[in-house]
């Protein structure tokens, strides 16, 4: 379609990208298309413009890749704008495990909630702020989708401060609901989930194959899988069963992310087996030792790792931008197809029903607050992305989530108002962190360990 422009900031993320660029060479929506690439760092934006016109052209696709530094140089009339920014970058990731890890708070991915989840948000909320102030103004009729953590904090600042064209998309459900597809043997085409909730704590109110309720056949494979002892099992994950039997429903999307919601899976004491944990705290230097209570040690390991590859993956990806590396070593249809379906709905009119997006509720789940970012299913279409409504969720479970959505708002405001008072505030009501002296401290060595990025905060 003629037209299309396609903005894409934060290019330098190195999964992402890639299946961005093959999966827009392989629809032809987006035949004839411009993609600007926006990065602060000059080779980042280059390198992947060089990798884009290279599928583009091997692939035999129509499409004009551009390289910027300058994100208001892109954005003129785009049309679609994507956002996949880190701000702090890979050591900043690495210091929200490191620096709650010293007053012994562990986390398991520190990107989304726990003591990680709030310091990454002071950092990127003020700057996706600012991308969408800059949106509304060079591109007001754009549609922005965030894929930035934490995705429900972030997006309720742009939404709220800046662009209200905005969505949130995450592949946990949509992994999770291959995943039980594949587990209960059914196709995946033909299954039906309905997720809602908040992005990295969604819970499934409905699985079906044609007319018959798949939950009951759930439940038991969970009870099976548990008796085994088979944690390797895709439903041995003791943290999702534990939920599952207090709750009622199965969550999403896996133990490591749900974990850090709550505040007793992580702070040691029984595990899924009802035994005690040996996991301890070093009575001198306060640091946890041993591993992880609820088999969640393979978790964090996995964040970890993933921190420390970027360097390797960048090594591949400069090699696939010159030439020296083949195309079918590029990802593609891993996170980013998703993107692509929902902007070929929009600029097309042909509907689409999309498993699970993040919006304002606005009563999408009547019992959570109004100005909350929920993930729910979304019609899109020539009307743009509208949110089904799913009810009331159990009275536990918006307990839960109403008040996280309270703690996320002053998270919000603390890094929008640059508020030492609220970021205070947001930090000790998280459940991981374990009193208010606890989170000044925690304010005090993310000033000094990021700095200059949550400078705002030392007034």
């Amino acid at each position: 379609m003629a037209g299309i422009k396609v903005v894409l900031i934060g290019a330098g993320s190195t999964v992402f990208t890639p299946g961005l660029l093959a999966d827009l060479a392989a629809s032809p929506v987006f035949d004839g298309a411009e993609v600007h690439l926006v990065d602060l760092e000059e080779d980042a934006a280059t390198t992947m413009a060089r990798l884009g016109r290279r599928i583009a052209a091997e692939r035999g696709a129509r499409l004009t890749v551009e390289a910027h530094v300058d994100r208001r140089e892109a954005l003129s009339e785009a049309t679609l704008v994507a956002t996949t920014i880190a701000v702090g970058g890979a050591d900043g990731w690495r210091a929200d495990l490191d620096i709650p890890l010293r007053y012994g708070i562990r986390q398991t991915v520190g990107d989304t909630v726990g003591p990680g989840g709030v310091l990454r948000a002071f950092r990127q909320v003020p700057e996706l702020v600012r991308i969408g102030q800059d949106v509304a103004d060079l591109a007001p009729d754009a549609w922005l989708v965030n894929y930035a953590n934490p995705l429900t904090a972030n997006v309720r600042a742009i939404t709220g401060w800046a662009h209200p064209r905005t969505i949130g998309l995450c592949h946990g459900t949509m992994h999770t609901r291959s995943m039980l597809a594949r587990v209960l043997g059914v196709p995946r085409e033909e299954i039906t989930a309905v997720f809602a909730g908040l992005n990295h704590l969604c819970w499934l109110l409905e699985l079906r194959h044609g007319r018959e309720d798949l939950c009951p056949r759930l439940r038991a494979l969970v009870e099976e899988v548990a008796a085994k002892g088979d944690r390797d099992h895709p439903l041995g994950e003791p943290v999702s069963r534990d939920l599952l039997e207090l709750f009622g429903l199965f969550p999403a999307p896996g133990d490591r992310h749900v974990a850090e919601f709550f505040g007793w899976y992580l702070r040691g004491g029984p595990d899924a087996s009802g035994a005690s944990s040996t996991s301890g705290t070093s009575s001198t230097s306060g640091t946890p030792t041993g591993a992880l209570p609820w088999g969640l040690q393979p978790g964090l390991d996995a964040t970890r790792s993933y921190i420390d590859e970027k360097s390797d993956l960048w090594d591949k990806l400069h090699g696939q931008a010159s030439g020296a590396v083949p195309l079918d070593a590029v990802s593609e249809g891993q996170e980013a197809e998703r993107l692509v379906a929902i902007a070929e709905a929009l600029f097309t009119g042909r509907e689409l029903v999309e498993l699970a997006v993040n919006v304002p509720n606005a009563g999408a789940i009547a019992n959570l607050p109004s100005e909350a970012v929920v993930e729910v299913p979304a019609v899109v279409g020539a009307a743009g992305v509208t949110p089904l409504a799913v009810g009331d969720l159990p009275p536990a479970l918006a307990a839960v989530l109403t008040e996280r959505s309270h703690q996320q708002e002053l998270t919000v405001r603390a890094a929008i108002e640059g508020s030492r008072e609220l970021a205070v505030q947001a930090l000790a009501l998280d459940p991981l962190v374990p009193s208010p002296q606890v989170a000044k401290a925690l304010l005090r060595d993310a000033i000094a360990g990021h700095r200059p990025l949550l400078d705002s905060f030392t007034a």
